[in-house]
């Protein structure tokens, strides 16, 4: 089985017309896999499995040794955890990894019955809510404009154009620099908590604002260099130009230089790293006297010192906030608070130790959030108590 292949059996899968010689293609194929490409394959088929609701016609056996395969690949010492799959119109896929000597835990449910549990994380209020397209424009000029609160159209101040216009969720640079905004001064986007936003540049490229981030912007691009300055997490399609090179810094004071391409900067000042990730195109990372040119699939680790590491990925974990989905990779209970401290305008208070468990699975960033902790409380090492917007978080 190759990729085409894959992608047709998918189909097969969800619409229930697969052969047995398919799904035993399907299996020999996971086990030359890299680990991580075998763990995304793994998770594409539980979704096409669960929307095809192909219980009578799937091997569960053969599936789970599979998986047990990729499990020993990742770390030593599995402690399985009895699960059932269960076919949903809504499915939920949550996955731990317990590290001691790494351990590997995988645990499927579904939301229903993550309800029916009566977990803790269920004492939450109607107050938390999930984010939504909320930005702040400030302009060179120093005025600041809330998006949410004016009309789509072109957004005046004192009737005067701004050189910007509003589009249900997109704000577009018309890169015309006007007395409130001149071309060799930087206006700032930013989103809040709870926030997201995109952006076209005066020069057509997009950018997409995930939450609690600012971008650093001209009205009108120079010759001979297109600049801008992130800090926070955004995704870039970048038009492309060769006479005028893209180039974004970040908040370590990372550079970043394209020519045409798309790729991810998570670059939050409370993070311990940035992480850079290609999906197309080419890219250079430069920090320091430390360079690194990325391929599509690479994913660049930068500190504030230098780029540590280049890894190949699967970049659809990276891009998911784009598409409305938290995606875990193996991530400490930390790195996951932070991306859900900053979606529902929470704060967290860790009491006690911190877990070790790391955790790997997808849900919807517009599910509730106690239904998102309750998939998080699943796994039996971690608990969460909710008080107004404070999340208490304890093994």
């Amino acid at each position: 089985m190759d990729q085409n292949t894959f992608e047709d059996f998918l189909e097969k899968i969800a619409q229930q017309t697969h052969a047995a010689s398919e799904l035993a293609d399907f299996l020999n194929w996971l086990k030359t896999l890299p680990e991580e490409q075998a763990a995304a394959a793994l998770d594409r088929y539980e979704a096409a499995f669960s929307a095809g609701n192909a219980a009578d016609s799937v091997d569960h056996k053969a599936i789970r040794r599979i998986e047990e395969g990729i499990e020993n690949r990742l770390g030593a010492d599995v402690n399985p955890i009895s699960r059932k799959r269960t076919p949903l119109v809504f499915f939920v896929k949550v996955a731990a990894i317990f590290v001691v000597v790494l351990s590997v835990v995988f645990f499927f449910f579904s939301q229903k019955q993550s309800r029916n549990n009566g977990h803790q994380a269920a004492q939450t209020t109607a107050s938390i809510v999930p984010g939504k397209n909320q930005a702040m424009l400030k302009l060179s000029g120093g005025r600041s404009i809330l998006l949410e609160e004016v009309a789509d159209g072109m957004i005046t101040m004192n009737d005067k154009a701004t050189g910007f216009e509003k589009k249900s969720g997109l704000l577009v640079a018309k890169g015309v620099a006007e007395s409130l905004n001149q071309a060799d001064e930087l206006n700032m986007l930013e989103t809040p908590k709870g926030g997201q936003y995109q952006l076209a540049l005066p020069d057509g490229s997009k950018v997409w604002l995930n939450a609690s981030t600012r971008l650093f912007f001209p009205s009108v691009f120079k010759p001979g260099e297109r600049k801008v300055k992130v800090v926070g997490e955004a995704y870039f399609e970048v038009r492309s130009d060769p006479k005028n090179p893209f180039i974004v810094e970040t908040a370590a004071g990372a550079f970043l230089r394209v020519l045409g391409t798309s790729f991810n900067v998570s670059a939050y000042r409370e993070d311990a790293r940035e992480i850079t990730t290609l999906l197309t195109g080419s890219l250079q990372v430069s920090r320091n006297q430390s360079q690194a040119l990325l391929t599509p699939g690479q994913q660049a680790i930068v500190t504030a010192a230098e780029i540590t590491g280049v890894q190949e990925v699967e970049t659809s974990y990276a891009v998911a906030w784009k598409e409305g989905y938290f995606m875990f990779n193996r991530e400490p209970i930390k790195d996951v608070m932070n991306k859900i401290a900053r979606w529902y305008d929470v704060d967290v208070v860790y009491q006690g130790p911190v877990t070790e468990t790391r955790f790997w699975g997808t849900v919807s960033r517009f599910a509730q959030v106690h239904d998102v902790l309750q998939l998080l409380e699943a796994t039996g090492r971690v608990h969460f108590t909710i008080e107004g917007r404070k999340i208490y978080v304890k093994k």
